[in-house]
């Protein structure tokens, strides 16, 4: 996906290493729970390393991807300004590492460093923004363009055209089932915006996928 936010390492280098010194670095393995929904206790949440599954699990049990976070983005604002409960489940995907701070060691923190507030602060616009988008999208855009809009987001934040994601996680993002996903993927690979390989999707033009979203009539810029 698009970064939701300006992350903590572009904004400063070595802005993560010093969260280190107001922090906790906590190691989490495959697919253990750093935090359920649900979940009152107030603090800022880093990825050191490694990646962190944000999503929700439904009366069924099926799981709900709702985004993946990469190093140096940030969660867990909602209930360090407002004391809201946490809304997702965060769970590890790989061996990672997150620093964890709470609001004594926040306020500490921004108290040394004060642009990481201002950087939270366009965080929350921009999740807000992300997220009005992605309702705007459900109710507007059929899935194949959802999807799109996914692949071109996932490719401009890691900057590249090959993403190892797989059906089931495009189904997951998407709040679709695995053969919608599958249908989705068919109409992309007839369009020539892309390619699938066992785990794997590749974008052939991320220009050209950018100019086909545009002219899919969405009314945000991608």
């Amino acid at each position: 996906m698009l970064p939701l936010l300006d992350t903590l390492v572009t904004i400063h280098s070595n802005i993560l290493e010093k969260a280190l010194l107001f922090g906790r670095c906590i190691e989490y393995q495959d697919n253990e729970t750093i935090h359920a929904r649900g979940d009152l206790l107030p603090g800022l949440s880093v990825v050191y390393s490694g990646q962190v599954r944000v999503g929700n699990y439904g009366i069924d049990g099926c799981y709900q991807l709702t985004t993946i976070l990469e190093r140096g983005e940030t969660f867990g604002e909602f209930t360090l300004f407002a004391n809201l409960p946490r809304t997702h489940n965060a769970e590890a995907m790989g061996k990672s590492q997150v620093i964890q701070m709470s609001v004594s060691q926040y306020n500490g923190f921004i108290s040394e460093y004060p642009e990481v507030e201002k950087m939270l602060l366009s965080s929350l616009a921009n999740k807000l923004h992300q997220a009005l988008e992605n309702l705007d999208d459900v109710l507007r855009l059929p899935t194949h363009i959802r999807l799109a809009k996914v692949l071109f987001k996932l490719s401009k934040q890691q900057q590249t055209q090959e993403h190892k994601i797989k059906q089931n996680q495009c189904a997951q993002l998407l709040g679709v089932t695995v053969l919608s996903a599958h249908k989705a993927l068919k109409k992309l690979q007839k369009a020539q915006l892309i390619r699938t390989a066992y785990g794997g999707i590749h974008i052939d033009s991320i220009d050209g996928l950018r100019e086909w979203l545009l002219k899919q009539s969405s009314i945000f810029p991608v």
